[in-house]
């Protein structure tokens, strides 16, 4: 059973839906931006966060490594 719900994009308010858009653009899928959504203020402040990761003030190779050593840290041969 799960412990967070998904918010129906109907309900969300305009803003939050179209961070949720975004999302869908980046990565393909809405379910973590719609669990996101029930706490709308974090989900701003994580949005503003993983654009300026995204958006290129983190460079590629800094990602990698992070990528890298979270994955080597849970275990995650991927």
């Amino acid at each position: 059973m799960p412990q967070l719900k998904l918010v129906d994009p109907a309900k969300m308010p305009e803003d939050i839906r179209q961070l949720t858009e975004t999302f869908d653009q980046w990565i393909g899928d809405t379910v973590y931006a719609r669990v996101m959504a029930n706490n709308p203020e974090v989900f701003k402040k994580f949005y503003e966060f993983y654009g300026s990761v995204l958006g290129g003030n983190v460079e590629s190779e800094s990602k990698e490594l992070a990528r890298l050593r979270l994955a080597r840290l849970n275990n995650c041969h991927y």
